[in-house]
């Protein structure tokens, strides 16, 4: 039988029903209690789509949450996947020296930072007036993409934001899963779940999203060299490529 983490400050609470279109809870930043400390959350969400069946520590866990790491002013994200696990994202603007690495060319200094390293690195994901299939606008409970401080609702199927939350209007996110062995994966398939699987829950997705935060900010002032030989800490690989769009 998976073994479930210990209890976190998150116990007990009650996440607000979502009343707003595609699930948002919130239409102004509201305080959120995560891994014994509290975040001003600029967007929670809830989506049912991804959000694991009967009981269990995802319980009384939103589904997104997004705010503004406030050491160092880089957004961070925790997003519910397909499979039920929660992932974390941080994002860095174009002057960073990481800005474009696709997470396998991530220097392993960084990518070690986090819970199976980085597994993500791509450019925001288009959610804002952005039409796709059958006229539906990109919803941004699935989105990787700009926090965004206020909402103005429109329409209900057109979703539009007013500026962006942070100083670059383009955005590079780097991310990590919690799909990996050892992990409890909620709705994974049958026969996969082992035991001694924990669940990651949003207290450990926050601390890993602050370690990579706190990581990628150091790095902030350092720059790119080709000539990299590995022998100081601040030269860095160039980018093996981009991701044009974040796809």
């Amino acid at each position: 039988m998976a073994r479930k983490p210990s209890p976190r400050i998150s116990k007990g609470r009650h996440i607000a029903k979502a009343e707003l279109p595609d699930g948002l809870v919130n239409s102004a930043p509201v305080s959120y209690p995560v891994a014994r400390t509290t975040i001003t959350a600029l967007q929670v969400y809830h989506n049912p789509d991804r959000r694991p069946a009967g009981d269990g520590p995802w319980s009384d866990e939103a589904d997104k949450v997004s705010w503004v790491d406030e050491e160092t002013g880089l957004g961070c994200i925790m997003l519910r996947q397909t499979d039920g696990t929660m992932s974390g994202y941080v994002g860095v603007g174009p002057t960073h020296p990481l800005f474009g690495f696709e997470a396998d060319a991530v220097p392993v200094g960084v990518s070690g930072t986090v819970h199976g390293g980085v597994t993500y690195g791509r450019a925001c994901e288009v959610n804002r007036f952005e039409r796709r299939a059958h006229g539906k606008p990109r919803q941004e409970r699935y989105t990787v993409c700009h926090t965004t401080f206020v909402r103005i609702i429109q329409e209900y199927r057109t979703v539009r934001t007013t500026g962006n939350e942070f100083d670059h209007e383009d955005l590079w996110w780097f991310g990590f899963d919690t799909s990996h062995p050892g992990d409890l994966v909620p709705k994974g398939r049958y026969g996969d779940r082992h035991d001694g699987d924990v669940y990651r829950d949003q207290g450990f997705i926050y601390e890993n999203c602050i370690a990579l935060a706190r990581k990628l900010n150091d790095l902030a002032g350092s720059k790119v060299d080709d000539t990299d030989d590995g022998k100081g800490p601040f030269l860095l690989p160039s980018p093996k490529g981009s991701q044009e769009g974040g796809k």
